[in-house]
């Protein structure tokens, strides 16, 4: 098979997937049977590395964002008919999409609620010997002032414990940003393809390249050059 049928076969396959990620999918694998040709490999050679076309399909419909994916495939071909659709169903598409666009924010802004409240808790904590130097002057003034004593020494107390939970306050907010971080790229995936790396903090080929990750039968089959004996090839 030559590239251009690997390509063609490759875009009927892929049928109804949004146009942007069938133009990724085959810009990335034109290009990867071109450096393997490059390597040295026959064309013939290039594209049989690749595996089957309907296991490159599948592959690339798993990893494009359910939303896109869900909205082509109930794409009917007729601009027209499109508009019409999504007027007659808007009653039901557009609260559903208000409810799940709110969750997502309430979850959001709740998260950060919780780390706005253990800062403000503790910040009070931290700050309360001001008060009771405030109780020590307004209970001596009035001529109680072991009872004074006694709230600066508990607003003392409550200042520690505010210095040491700090410490704690600060990783649960670390957390909890982290939570925050994870929910946002996880909404984004929704949508479109996310950049990043993956949690094991190794990199994922397809979303740092914007396009399909390569199969494993593409990367395990040697180059050219890989079963070359040393020194190169020498002429008869």
């Amino acid at each position: 098979m030559t590239k251009q049928e690997f390509l063609s076969e490759l875009e009927r396959a892929l049928g109804k997937l949004p146009h942007a990620e069938v133009e990724q999918a085959l810009a990335f694998y034109d290009e990867a049977i071109s450096d393997r040709m490059e390597d040295g490999l026959s064309e013939s050679e290039a594209v049989a590395g690749l595996g089957p076309i309907d296991e490159i399909a599948a592959q690339i419909a798993a990893e494009t964002p359910p939303i896109p994916r869900a909205i082509a495939r109930a794409n009917t071909g007729s601009r027209t008919l499109n508009i019409v659709l999504l007027a007659v169903f808007s009653p039901i598409w557009v609260p559903v999409a208000l409810a799940l666009a709110a969750a997502a924010l309430a979850v959001y802004v709740a998260i950060w609620a919780v780390i706005a409240s253990l800062w403000i808790v503790d910040t009070v904590l931290v700050l309360m010997p001001f008060a009771g130097l405030a109780s020590l002057a307004a209970l001596a003034g009035g001529g109680m002032p072991l009872p004074g004593v006694f709230v600066l020494g508990l607003s003392l107390v409550s200042s520690g414990f505010g210095l040491v939970a700090s410490f704690a306050v600060f990783w649960a907010s670390r957390l909890l940003f982290q939570a925050t971080r994870a929910f946002a790229r996880w909404v984004a995936s929704l949508f479109v393809r996310v950049s990043g790396t993956d949690d094991d903090g190794t990199s994922n080929r397809a979303k740092t390249h914007g396009g399909p990750s390569m199969p494993a039968a593409v990367e395990s089959v040697p180059s050219v050059h890989d079963t070359l004996p040393e020194g190169g090839v020498h002429n008869a």
